[in-house]
């Protein structure tokens, strides 16, 4: 074998390894229940000091989880039927409407208090196969009244968030 070869072979199989951990699953949260058999999983991407994107799943029950951390004591609570609207790269929006009220969890870092919201929004296989297919690119996250946090997405997260789509629909 010459060094040409040898060389190729070598780009070959970097290349291939690094594809395929590109593609790897990286769960959170990755737990059978010992009664009913049933998976549980949770990929999340923390974004920044303010916000978490999960993916999460229990059996066929597929779901978007929202957290957002507003900066000191918050006294209000989001009520369930609130809006996550995920703008898409072609596009096309999709709305979600959340499970149940999230009331706010305190929380002190270098002395400065934050209120937690945690909101959780079923969605369909088929939703998240469009989300895989097409990737997110911004994220809205209604609060109260006609407040709302928005997030846009990164071209590296847009990939993160396709991969995570598919990863959570694995079986």
């Amino acid at each position: 074998m010459n060094i040409k070869n040898i060389f190729s072979t070598f780009l070959l199989v970097i290349s291939i390894a690094t594809v395929s951990n590109a593609q790897k699953c990286h769960y959170d949260v990755d737990k059978k229940d010992p009664f009913s058999g049933t998976n549980e999983r949770r990929i999340s991407e923390t974004y920044n000091n303010y916000f978490t994107f999960a993916f999460y799943r229990s059996g066929d029950d597929f779901r978007l989880e929202s957290y957002v951390n507003i900066p000191n004591d918050q006294a209000f609570i989001i009520p369930a039927g609130n809006k996550l609207t995920l703008k898409l790269t072609d596009g096309t929006t999709m709305e979600l409407s959340s499970l149940n009220s999230a009331t706010p969890q305190s929380y002190f870092v270098n002395l400065q208090i934050y209120s937690a919201y945690a909101m959780t929004y079923p969605i369909t296989k088929e939703e998240l196969k469009k989300i895989e297919t097409i990737g997110i690119v911004f994220i809205r996250t209604y609060l109260k009244d006609e407040s709302y946090y928005d997030m846009e997405i990164k071209k590296k997260k847009i990939e993160k968030l396709k991969n995570d789509a598919r990863c959570i629909m694995a079986d």
